[in-house]
């Protein structure tokens, strides 16, 4: 069987930590090997990641400083192991279905491309335990376009070869992540889309759990919803040119991009300097949502892209 190291970033999760856990480690078909990385968490999460890491053998655990949940989980491709096959991503309080590692791994064994990524859907719950709605990615353009105009994935249900897991790291210590930077889902994204092979599963392995005060807004109602989209379109500024430019000033040092990609990338550097880049970046920018696309060419044109 393979072995796949499932990368966890935890932050005062509480007893909800356990459940996932338990979820994970009984997962078919595969050995897993678990990696948390606690974020600084306070004295009762300590205490119940302790017994943890006291119960099993094939569990980790990583006490941290406070770094925010970004450069949490980026930090955990430095602990990724030699002797193992796959990695994902998990979060502290979801729950997985027993058979979410092995059908990734079984896709993912398909393909011959080293730098491989697995993304699926997922249902959404909240903490009462109700079904809110499925986070459906059957509609979003596999391409990196799609990814820039707008991120639609869920880290939690990533699973990714070994390699892409190193060369996402070579790139994270690079500290191209500035204040406001992508998260860490569309980073590893982007980095299979640049060097590698990314496949979309519609289908979902996860119950994903939605609190009042979570950082994304899926299931949270208009108002939260409204606020997180405002931050996108208006704070979080050049997040895309940053990366984009990061990735072509190293091609010659590391990896040869995608001729594609690297076409793509550079109208992006360059499309507050020419008019031409910026009207052919606006007509690439497609996520398969109206809305979100409507989001991006504000970003564009307000020169936040």
């Amino acid at each position: 069987m393979k072995k796949v190291q499932v990368l966890m970033s935890t932050y005062n999760g509480g007893t909800n930590i356990v459940k996932q856990v338990n979820t994970i480690l009984d997962q078919k078909g595969v050995n897993v090997y678990l990696t948390i990385r606690d974020d600084g968490s306070e004295h009762s999460t300590l205490l119940i990641l302790k017994k943890l890491d006291e119960k099993y053998q094939n569990v980790e655990i990583h006490y941290g400083k406070n770094i925010g949940y970004r450069k949490s989980f980026l930090s955990l491709l430095n602990m990724v192991k030699k002797d193992i096959d796959y990695c994902a991503f998990s979060d502290q309080d979801d729950i997985w279905k027993e058979n979410k590692l092995v059908e990734a791994v079984k896709i993912l064994d398909e393909n011959d491309n080293k730098n491989k990524l697995y993304i699926s859907s997922l249902d959404i719950y909240n903490e009462k335990g109700l079904f809110l709605d499925k986070h459906d990615i059957s509609r979003v353009p596999n391409n990196i376009y799609s990814l820039f105009s707008r991120n639609r994935f869920a880290g939690c249900t990533f699973v990714f070869s070994k390699e892409l897991a190193l060369l996402s790291n070579e790139y994270a210590n690079l500290e191209m992540l500035y204040y406001e930077a992508p998260d860490h889902d569309f980073f590893l994204a982007a980095i299979g889309y640049c060097f590698g092979f990314v496949y979309l599963d519609h289908n979902s392995y996860i119950e994903h759990i939605r609190y009042e005060n979570s950082v994304t807004s899926g299931g949270n109602g208009i108002f939260k919803r409204l606020k997180v989209e405002y931050k996108i379109v208006f704070f979080m500024r050049n997040t895309r040119l940053n990366f984009a430019k990061t990735i072509l000033v190293h091609e010659k040092d590391r990896r040869k991009l995608k001729p594609e990609v690297s076409d793509y990338f550079k109208i992006v550097v360059n499309y507050k300097k020419s008019l031409y880049s910026k009207l052919k970046l606006i007509r690439l920018i497609n996520c398969g949502s109206v809305l979100c696309n409507i989001e991006s060419i504000i970003k564009v044109m307000i020169g936040n892209f």
